[in-house]
């Protein structure tokens, strides 16, 4: 029997691997348009029987680029900030998907039994494609922009600025994809009006609250 568990291990690991290497290839793109053009039509997603895989690689994709890109773009301020803070920007964010993820298999749970987490975790997952926008706007802004300010751009939110309205964007379109979840398992209209943007906010300061105690 172990030696049978032991042979089913490297095959599993080698058809997530598979998975993830095509989902790359083949299935983000799509699945971008789908959030950015069909946000409203986003219930089959939700529904599918197996996207572990897809979750893992959004998330991880999104603690990499935030760890990375900020990194690269900011110049000589890496030298006072130190790698570790951009780590933190990094692991956060996966922190925050990974929340927005449980809180909806919570609700969703008390209203419909027969809820699996990983099949929840995609609802976080889904929402680090907002995320990944706004963070390569403001990396292209950067690039193109010699006066524009990288760690700016993050704080723009509340500053009033006209990239407020990227980061704007992304936090309701995250809004609508956890609608969007919470709708597929046929909680009211309503409710999963109010809940989306308390799910979203409540993950997110988790998520930073979590990283200050690291």
């Amino acid at each position: 029997m172990e030696t049978n568990a032991h042979k089913e291990q490297p095959t599993d690991f080698k058809e997530s691997k598979e998975a993830a290497k095509k989902f790359l290839a083949e299935g983000i793109g799509p699945l971008i348009k789908k959030v950015f053009f069909q946000p409203l039509e986003l219930n089959q997603e939700f529904k599918q029987s197996d996207p572990q895989v897809k979750s893992v690689v959004l998330i991880l994709l999104a603690g990499i680029l935030y760890t990375f890109l900020p990194y690269l773009m900011v110049g000589a301020a890496r030298r006072f900030l130190g790698f570790r803070f951009f780590v933190q920007i990094g692991i956060a964010v996966m922190i925050g998907l990974i929340f927005i993820g449980l809180l909806t298999w919570c609700i969703k749970k008390i209203h419909h039994k027969q809820t699996d987490f990983q099949n929840e975790l995609f609802t976080g997952a889904l929402c680090a494609l907002p995320l990944l926008v706004l963070l390569i706007v403001i990396s292209i802004l950067n690039l193109f922009f010699s006066g524009y300010n990288f760690m700016g751009g993050f704080g723009s939110f509340f500053s009033g600025s006209w990239s407020s309205i990227v980061s704007i964007y992304a936090f309701f379109l995250m809004i609508t994809i956890v609608f969007q979840s919470l709708r597929s398992v046929y909680i009211r209209a309503n409710t999963a009006w109010y809940l989306s943007p308390a799910i979203v906010m409540l993950g997110m300061y988790m998520a930073i609250k979590i990283v200050q105690w690291i």
